[in-house]
């Protein structure tokens, strides 16, 4: 769960999951559910929170112009977090992002 007033620390969850769209084709597509659900989520230090975005395991988001379309500052390492890797290696820049939170129904 996401908490603008925490930072600095990891936050657990067994339930996440991060995936990537491949050009539209489904086939193609890449999704990776969470190993360690105690390095689930990392919440920068507020003075970060300009440049970065949300950091899942080993994939994190950064612009030095707070703005992840503008340069390649992006990135994702394969720590064994997460399943396996969205991307394979290197920066990249971001198009578009959602981060959603999902609840589950009480009975």
């Amino acid at each position: 769960m996401w908490d603008n007033n925490t930072f600095g620390v990891y936050r657990e969850t067994k339930d996440s999951f991060i995936f990537s769209l491949k050009n539209g084709n489904i086939q193609k597509s890449i999704l990776s559910r969470v190993k360690e659900p105690k390095k689930a989520l990392y919440y920068y230090k507020k003075i970060f929170q300009n440049y970065c975005g949300p950091y899942f395991g080993h994939f994190y988001m950064y612009s030095d112009q707070s703005n992840f379309t503008l340069d390649c500052e992006s990135g994702s390492f394969d720590y064994g977090i997460y399943e396996k890797p969205i991307r394979t290696s290197g920066n990249f820049s971001i198009i578009d992002y959602e981060v959603f939170k999902v609840n589950r129904k009480t009975k």
